[in-house]
């Protein structure tokens, strides 16, 4: 008797989007190769002082994960949106992300107005 492990089973636990304005991206499922090069990038980027770089480095990594995405749409993002889309590539849920900055908008309104 033959046993068998059907991969493909493994594979695509759930398809993950992003809308930016009213295109929607897909968000390709994470290859062992995109695991180790976005460990790699993100251990050097533990080590860079210069912000710019890490903000490059990180939209290198958004295109790998989303490769239709153009360098005109995520250059247009805000910083807030930008880290809301790295989170959810990570794997962060969508409504985790939206309450955190929600949180954060909210506690920053509250600083401002003690000031």
């Amino acid at each position: 008797m033959t046993k068998l492990l059907n991969l493909n089973e493994l594979s695509g636990k759930e398809k993950r989007e992003v809308q930016i304005g009213a295109k929607t991206y897909s968000i390709k499922e994470m290859s062992v190769e995109d695991f180790i090069e976005t460990t790699r990038i993100a251990e050097e980027m533990e080590k860079e002082t210069s912000y710019a770089k890490q903000i490059s480095a990180t939209v290198g990594l958004i295109k790998r994960a989303i490769p239709d995405i153009s360098d005109d749409v995520l250059m247009n993002l805000s910083l807030d949106q930008l880290r809301g889309l790295t989170a959810f590539i990570r794997g962060v849920d969508a409504e985790t992300i939206i309450n955190a900055e929600r949180e954060a908008q909210a506690q920053a309104e509250g600083q401002a107005g003690n000031v």
